[in-house]
């Protein structure tokens, strides 16, 4: 009696444990096909994202002129300098446009680094673009922040490198072919000997204020020194300049201050003997 009982028993649990055989399959069946769904749609999405990449590369890339022929040939307006018969003794300079071009070698270290630092940090390892800056950017944009996110090759690309009509688009499609033709030319301009090139233009070609073209004219107009002749925090202040040139133009900064032993009281007639300009510690261009 027991054992029947207790046979019956057993017999009804493994009932119970073990699915009817239709509905046991279909549950495996789903079990494998959701992966491999998954696994699809992924790919499907991958594939169409590539496509559209690829779509969008080539129709923003039409009209984009050869990078590496426009860097090539690219010139900068410089003053028309008079000399003596001898040409040593320089008599003149017409214009008051004010650039001297320098190349690579002779930009201090100092200026290099100080200008990546506040520009673009990733320059010499980036492809023309920084992907985190611009989502960066982005993100402080949509909390009521906006601020730029451009590398120094986009800089270049975009004051020098673009045809015309890429200006009469919107700002967004501007930028998309601002960053295209970054890529371009990075590429038509591998390792360090490009960028070299690159970061050259790029200090020839900001403007510094004061009608001021190109970092060694600016060393000079500012400073009344040689590029190779400025302290770290000289060089600091002119790779802040680019950013705003007329807001940061150090004329329009800078407070007359006396440097006599015994300087002048403000309400007297006394006139002081010996100043010069100053750009005071607080103001904005000097703690950028």
């Amino acid at each position: 009696m027991q054992t029947t009982l207790a046979r019956r028993q057993r017999h009804r649990r493994s009932l119970n444990r073990r699915p009817t055989g239709r509905s046991g399959a279909v549950i495996r069946s789903i079990l494998i096909a959701i992966p491999v769904v998954f696994v699809l749609v992924t790919i499907m999405l991958a594939g169409a994202g590539a496509l559209f990449t690829v779509a969008a590369y080539n129709f923003y890339a039409q009209g984009l002129p050869d990078p590496q022929n426009t860097l090539n040939t690219l010139t900068f307006d410089q003053q028309t300098i008079v000399y003596d018969r001898t040409g040593k003794v320089e008599l003149a300079r017409l214009g008051t446009l004010r650039r001297e071009v320098i190349g690579f070698k002779a930009i201090p270290e100092e200026m290099l680094d100080a200008t990546t630092a506040v520009e673009d940090q990733g320059f010499w390892t980036n492809p023309g673009f920084d992907p985190s800056a611009i989502v960066s950017a982005g993100i402080d944009t949509l909390a009521g922040r906006p601020r730029g996110a451009s590398t120094i090759t986009q800089q270049l690309v975009r004051a020098r490198l673009l045809p015309p009509e890429a200006f009469a688009d919107s700002t967004y499609e501007r930028k998309i072919r601002e960053i295209i033709q970054s890529i371009r030319l990075t590429d038509a301009y591998p390792g360090d000997k490009g960028k070299q090139d690159i970061i050259t233009a790029y200090l020839n070609q900001n403007f510094y204020g004061n009608h001021t073209y190109g970092v060694k004219a600016a060393a000079k107009g500012y400073f009344g020194k040689q590029l190779d002749e400025l302290s770290l925090a000289q060089y600091a202040i002119l790779a802040a300049i680019p950013q705003s040139p007329t807001r940061f133009d150090l004329m329009r900064n800078a407070e007359e201050v006396c440097l006599d032993a015994n300087p002048p009281d403000p309400e007297s007639d006394e006139v002081c003997q010996k100043s010069e300009l100053q750009v005071p510690v607080t103001s904005e261009i000097v703690q950028r």
